[in-house]
């Protein structure tokens, strides 16, 4: 069973709106262009993308500008988010939008008709859901030959020094908190599906530069960092990742922060 299950996975969200909308990075456009590319080697199904657990709205933004580079089709998109600060945030955002709509609803349920959505994505969120109710949904929802794509922006959590430290200093602090608290085999989940075919992934890695500040408020944007907030205080928890960060500070006063930006796309 998947950390879905657990009836306080919506609630966790609450209060962190602003701050995911301000901090949390976008997605390299290569990979979306890759995804695009993907999705496009089966013409005829809806133009219709679906953000399940879309948050701020951060995702949609980036995957619909994906897909207008790629010319010539009219998209529109649904930001499906359980969450009512994270929900309201994104319809702020997304005011600009008239292409683009947010509802309530999750990923257990999803608000769509039988092959209604061409394009179904996940970001930064597939390991809240409780999977196997997701994927059979998802089936039931996507069109024949439409494609679903799990996304993430994965930090390095070993190999670069700053992330390394953070998430050790984390660990040190908040018992029972443990880097890999997402990790599983992606990738055999979706081959194991019956409905899937073309089963790919999409691997690309960039590094964020930002300032010591974007760094503190990009991880006190993880609910995940809630515990470590409790045992600090609010503001000697910010204090502490500033002071982590400045120690890796390039001489622009810069750091870095490395990703493998990871698609995992399917077919229909």
């Amino acid at each position: 069973m998947s950390e879905t299950a657990h009836p306080d996975n919506t609630a966790r969200f609450t209060g962190l709106a602003e701050t995911y909308e301000k901090f949390r990075p976008s997605y390299p456009p290569e990979a979306l262009a890759a995804v695009r590319a993907y999705w496009a080697e089966t013409p005829g199904v809806p133009r219709l993308l679906a953000d399940i657990g879309g948050g701020t709205g951060i995702s949609t933004r980036a995957m619909m500008t994906a897909l207008a580079e790629g010319g010539g089709d009219v998209w529109t998109a649904q930001v499906v988010e359980p969450n009512d600060d994270m929900r309201a945030q994104a319809t702020a955002a997304l005011a600009d939008r008239p292409d683009v709509s947010v509802v309530k609803g999750t990923a257990e349920a999803l608000p769509f008709g039988d092959g209604a959505v061409g394009l179904l994505l996940a970001a930064q969120a597939a390991h809240w859901f409780d999977r196997p109710r997701f994927y059979a949904d998802a089936a039931r929802a996507l069109a024949p030959g439409g494609v679903m794509v799990i996304l993430y922006n994965n930090r390095d959590l070993y190999d670069d020094p700053l992330m390394a430290a953070f998430e050790t200093e984390v660990e040190t602090s908040v018992e029972g908190y443990w880097r890999n608290y997402r990790s599983w085999n992606l990738m055999a989940e979706l081959h194991a599906l019956d409905w899937a075919r073309d089963v790919t992934e999409i691997v690309h890695p960039w590094t964020w530069r930002l300032t010591p500040e974007g760094f503190a408020g990009l991880m006190l944007s993880r609910s995940k960092m809630t515990p470590y907030k409790e045992v600090h205080g609010e503001e000697a928890a910010r204090a502490a990742i500033l002071g982590l960060a400045h120690r890796f500070a390039d001489a622009e006063g810069m750091v870095g922060v490395r990703y493998n930006t990871q698609a995992a796309c399917v077919r229909r």
